[in-house]
């Protein structure tokens, strides 16, 4: 009898050491209350460094975050561009990139927190 009872607390042990994982501790974030418009200074215009601009609204926290720009053009026949932004301001992402040509692009932009969230909103962009 003592074998079953020690062996039933060893499995309720586990049991709740498991549950208590770093996920558990995150906040929840709705990914459909997260909304993304991106801007850019000066206006878009092809061959013209630009400040491409992130507004991000609607998450929990935004501790930990790392915000990524991922920029293709409309016809995705070429390689992405990968970009890391850096913070600008409370719910501003920044990452400065030149355009090759006119026309459109769509750009994602990947936030992630640590190792519970990865959210991708998708937008659309014109270049001049």
């Amino acid at each position: 009898m003592k074998k079953w009872t020690f062996a039933a607390i060893a499995v309720l042990m586990l049991l709740v050491a498991a549950g208590c994982g770093s996920s558990g501790n995150a906040p929840y974030q709705d990914e459909s209350a997260v909304k993304v418009a991106i801007t850019s200074d000066p206006a878009a215009v092809a061959g013209t460094p630009l400040q491409l601009t992130a507004a991000i609204e609607g998450l929990v926290t935004e501790d930990n975050l790392k915000i990524d720009f991922d920029i293709r053009e409309e016809t995705e026949q070429e390689l992405p561009i990968l970009i890391t932004s850096k913070k600008k301001a409370q719910g501003q992402y920044e990452v400065t990139h030149t355009f090759d040509k006119p026309g459109k692009y769509v750009i994602y932009i990947h936030i992630y927190s640590g190792d519970d969230l990865h959210i991708i909103k998708r937008s659309t962009f014109d270049v001049a």
